[in-house]
């Protein structure tokens, strides 16, 4: 007879909020995604990692870019990640997503197609999304799927 605590490690869909803690350690969020990553199995979709791109380069400078790929190049060998690839479909049902449910994916007239990618591919995943963008937790809410709040944590000085 087996007596012992099986631990179950379910999966979290990440967003870019995520990538960015992941790769900088000064993060606010940095904490919180890295106890997410010791329990449980992060799913990276690659359109976060593209995504990212645009804000550490912005933070940094384009020699930063090349850290970022090595970065990227280490990730699918790091323990509990695993890069999750937008398909066709996702793209398709992204759009429909921006259609029909604008108040979650245009803002102010602004496309937010990557939050309707990452809303695809959380559907077509089923696993629980953290992030910090409320239109998300929203849209999930409304429709069965479940999400975690990234939290902040107040960095030292």
């Amino acid at each position: 007879m087996f007596v012992g605590v099986i631990k179950v490690i379910i999966n979290v869909l990440c967003d870019t909020v995520c990538i960015w803690a992941l790769y900088f350690r000064d993060s606010a969020y940095r904490k919180h995604v890295l106890e997410l990553r010791s329990e449980n199995k992060l799913l990276l979709p690659d359109i976060c990692l593209m995504e990212a791109a645009y804000p550490i380069f912005e933070a940094k400078g384009e020699e930063e870019l090349k850290k970022y790929a090595s970065f990227i190049r280490a990730l699918p060998s790091a323990k509990n990640i695993e890069i999750v690839p937008l398909l066709l479909d996702d793209l398709i049902e992204a759009l429909i997503l921006v259609s029909e449910h604008p108040q979650f994916f245009l803002d102010q007239e602004n496309l937010c197609l990557y939050d309707a990618m990452i809303a695809a591919i959380w559907r077509r995943t089923r696993a629980t999304l953290a992030t910090s963008d409320r239109n998300l937790m929203k849209f999930g809410r409304n429709r069965g799927l479940s999400a975690v709040r990234l939290r902040k944590t107040k960095l030292r000085t």
